[in-house]
């Protein structure tokens, strides 16, 4: 019997394969039957692999913001930071600086996991706008607001094209098993039309082919 497609294979190998077996199947008389079969779920898989292509480039730029828009949202923090302390400088007395950041720094919140970041800013811009808007400080309110919803937004799309990316490798799954029937179906198929000994010869052989290839092709001494 022809070895047959497995799960463990790529959907490159189940293209190729199949595609070597409907050229096999058109040049044979008879078979022509064969090879329109295997249309249909090749078309199918190559759309879902081309699928989950383009869904692990989307997942990749999308993390792309996500970094891009957290370090922005960082800088936004380290410069408010900066500018307490120059405040608290210029206004000896009670610090401003600890009641904004409790912990005396800023790694508390930037150097957090980013999906908790903006709620960790947050309730800074919260604790910034204890101040009051007629505060000097205030001025960062409103760009700290924007680096959190930019970085929320960023964050958001990336969940959703992640999503989008397990969907469509389960998608491609189900379509390289479709192929793999229609596979399976055409050498039974061959088998009725041709005898099982014939119906090999529609199937490639399955392995390290270009091994084989240069074993069997190195021309005689």
């Amino acid at each position: 019997m022809a070895t047959m497609l497995t799960d463990r294979m790529s959907s490159e190998l189940h293209l190729s394969y199949s595609k070597r077996h409907v050229r096999l199947s058109k040049q044979t008389k008879g078979a022509e039957a064969l090879a329109q079969a295997m249309l249909a779920p090749m078309a199918a898989l190559s759309g879902k692999q081309q699928n989950t292509k383009n869904s692990k480039e989307a997942r990749s730029e999308a993390y792309d913001d996500v970094v891009l828009f957290d370090a922005a949202l960082d800088d936004v923090i380290r410069n408010l930071s900066d500018s307490v302390k120059q405040y608290d400088c210029n206004h000896p007395g009670r610090s401003i600086y600890t009641s904004l950041f409790p912990d005396n720094k800023t790694t508390t919140i930037t150097g957090a996991p980013i999906s908790k970041e903006p709620n960790l800013a947050d309730q800074l811009i919260q604790r910034l706008k204890g101040l009051g808007e007629e505060h000097s400080l205030s001025a960062f309110v409103e760009p700290l607001a924007l680096a959190i919803s930019n970085s929320r937004s960023a964050i958001s799309a990336y969940q959703t094209a992640l999503t989008n990316e397990k969907v469509a490798e389960a998608e491609e799954n189900i379509a390289q098993a479709d192929l793999r029937k229609q596979y399976e179906f055409n050498y039974f198929d061959a088998a009725k039309l041709f005898g099982k000994s014939y119906a090999n010869r529609l199937f490639p052989k399955i392995g390290n082919r270009k091994k084989k290839e240069q074993d069997e092709m190195t021309p005689a001494e």
